[in-house]
This record gives C-alpha cells, sequence and structure tokens, in this order.
C-alpha cells in the first residue's frame, strides 16, 4: 500500500480542528491534529506531512512562527509548506509570518473554507491533491 500522507493541523480550538478536517475531507490525505507547538514539531518531524495549517496563537510552547522557523531549521522538514490561521487583524499577521516564503500562506478567522482549500490546493504536491474522494450523496 501506500504510505498516508499527512496534513498537520495545529490549533488550540477542537471545534476549529474538526471544522479544518472536514473542509479537508475531498483530499486524498489523512489529517493529524495537535493542540501546540511542540507537539506539532515532534510530529512534524515523525510524519513528515505534505502541509501545515497552523493557529498563530498558541497556548503554552512559543506559537505557530516559532514552529515554522523551528521546522525550517530541519533539513527533513525545511520544504514542508505552511498554512497560517489566526483571530488577529491582517496587518499584525503580516508582521509575523514570512512575506518571501512562497511555501507560506496566511489565513484570518473565522476562516473560509473555500480559500483554505484553494490555499492548501495552491500549496500541495500534484501527487497529494490527484485523487479526490468521491463526496457521500447526502
Amino acid at each position: 500500500t501506500m504510505a498516508r500522507k499527512w496534513i498537520l493541523v495545529v490549533d488550540d480550538d477542537p471545534a476549529i480542528l474538526m471544522s479544518i478536517e472536514d473542509a479537508l475531507s475531498a483530499f486524498d490525505l489523512t489529517v493529524t491534529t495537535a493542540t501546540d507547538a511542540k507537539p506539532a514539531f515532534i510530529q512534524a518531524r515523525d510524519l513528515k506531512p505534505q502541509l501545515v495549517i497552523c493557529d498563530i496563537n498558541l497556548p503554552v510552547y512559543g506559537d505557530g512562527t516559532t514552529t515554522l522557523k523551528a521546522m525550517r531549521t530541519d533539513p527533513r522538514l525545511a520544504g514542508i509548506p505552511f498554512i497560517f490561521i489566526s483571530g488577529m487583524e491582517a496587518d499584525k499577521m503580516k508582521a509575523l509570518v514570512p512575506q518571501n516564503d512562497p511555501l507560506v500562506r496566511a489565513l484570518t478567522k473565522p476562516l473560509d473554507f473555500d480559500k483554505l482549500r484553494a490555499a492548501a490546493r495552491a500549496l500541495l504536491p500534484q501527487e497529494a491533491k490527484a485523487a479526490p474522494r468521491q463526496e457521500k450523496p447526502a
């Protein structure tokens, strides 16, 4: 069998984790979640996800941008794309998120899931998005 491909979603709000997982169900990827930056980094190291979707404000261990910096310094993780999500104003967020990294996007909450899927599609490697699962009839 093919090795499972992962998307790592990091947020301290379980409702947001669930709604993002739901929004990404069309992708042929397994969603794994973390609620803080340190477990997020550990999962990223172990699973090497295709994409990380990460809240900026995390409770304990630094914040989402800390996770990005830690991953960028690890050669095995340096090329993993990131979508930051945050409830802060867009210009505040701009100050925290690297602007010159083509593998980084930033979206404000409340999340627009169409925008989230579009950003994921733009950042994911080709093979990850090639096989959307059939939607179950309602």
